[in-house]
């Protein structure tokens, strides 16, 4: 699949409701490897600042760090290039990523912890998984477009 079409296909499933490591991940899976439902089952637990505490790396990262892993990483015990590959693209995805959205924190991303109810709902009703949450996935698939 190429660049454009992966890029559309995050934005597409996140505006089906799916969470923003599942529309990074599923989209930039090795479909040739797995399945787009069960790209979407696994990252379902690494959205909203993991498993919807708010607090930790925004989805968007973690679904592009496991888009990354899983064309790069390691599955040969004397493989370390892999590995050492796989982290030095880890990382300077994440500090780009950080450099255009100001963190890899989810709520440092988007302003509020939305990790607790009330904070969860101020955000759906502010539109911030339409607009901050939303340029997370782009931003996101802009990189992984350069990396993979």
């Amino acid at each position: 699949m190429d660049e454009t079409k992966r890029y559309n296909k995050a934005i597409k499933i996140y505006k089906k409701a799916f969470n923003c490591s599942q529309s990074i991940f599923a989209a930039y899976r090795q479909e040739d490897k797995l399945d787009e439902a069960s790209a979407l089952k696994l990252a379902t637990i690494f959205g909203a600042g993991v498993a919807c505490t708010g607090k930790d790396l925004c989805g968007a990262v973690t679904g592009g760090l496991m888009a990354i892993s899983m064309k790069y990483g390691k599955a040969d015990e004397k493989d370390n290039e892999s590995k050492t590959r796989t982290y030095e693209l880890g990382k300077k995805f994440m500090d780009d990523f950080a450099r255009i959205n100001g963190s890899c924190i989810c709520m440092e991303i988007i302003g509020i912890n939305i990790g607790t109810k009330e904070n969860l709902e101020k955000a759906n009703k502010t539109g911030l998984f339409a607009t901050k949450c939303l340029d997370a996935v782009k931003s996101s698939a802009k990189l992984l477009d350069e990396i993979i």
